[in-house]
């Protein structure tokens, strides 16, 4: 698997627009020989290795026009944001900024709360609009939704902390409308890269 990129880029990445990256997505209409190992590993219900997923952030950012660019949900733990890093660098242009929607825990008990209350129809009897027994699924229990909660934190931890040192972070509480948070993160980052700019 080649590490190195086949074209240079020198402009400078933007975290607030541009070309979104879904390495999924891109999974799914890609037909090299990376697409279809990817696709193998994924059918076969195991998790992509950090190898597959900084190589496919890799191939597609080496093709893209770097004018500006979006990476959602990526890295996912320290030594994918290890090899982002290197490879940012490598094309000559580091991000600007890292957004980090922060859900405070009273939120996160309510949605805890609200999740585990959920209850759903069997598919064979009715429910309370057909008069027959409701059930529970196992990942919507209140221990598995809590487990679910912690596995992420531990996961992002290292790498809130690695970006924090930085001084990429940018930290916004994602309570409200989808439209309040969208604003209030557009505005963190805005004067984020005002202040790191001048």
């Amino acid at each position: 698997m080649s590490n190195t990129c086949t074209r240079s880029a020198t402009a400078t990445g933007s975290a607030t627009d541009g070309d979104e990256l879904d390495a999924h997505r891109h999974l799914a209409t890609t037909g090299t020989n990376l697409g279809f190992r990817s696709a193998e590993i994924m059918n076969s219900g195991r998790p992509l290795p950090d190898e597959i997923i900084n190589a496919i952030v890799r191939d597609h950012l080496c093709q893209v026009a770097l004018a500006g660019f979006l990476l959602d949900r990526h890295p996912l733990n320290a030594a994918q944001a290890l090899a982002l890093d290197e490879l940012l660098h490598e094309l000559g242009t580091p991000l600007n900024s890292v957004l980090r929607l922060y859900l405070p825990e009273q939120e996160m008990e309510g949605r805890v709360r609200h999740q585990s209350a959920r209850r759903l129809c069997r598919v064979d009897g009715a429910c309370n609009v057909r008069g027959g027994e409701l059930y529970q699924r196992e990942d919507d229990e209140e221990r598995t939704i809590r487990g679910r909660f912690s596995n992420y934190d531990a996961m992002v931890k290292p790498i809130i902390q690695h970006y924090g040192r930085q001084g990429r972070l940018v930290t916004v509480h994602a309570v409200g409308t989808p439209d309040e948070i969208a604003s209030r993160a557009l505005t963190a980052l805005r004067q984020h890269q005002a202040s790191t700019s001048t």
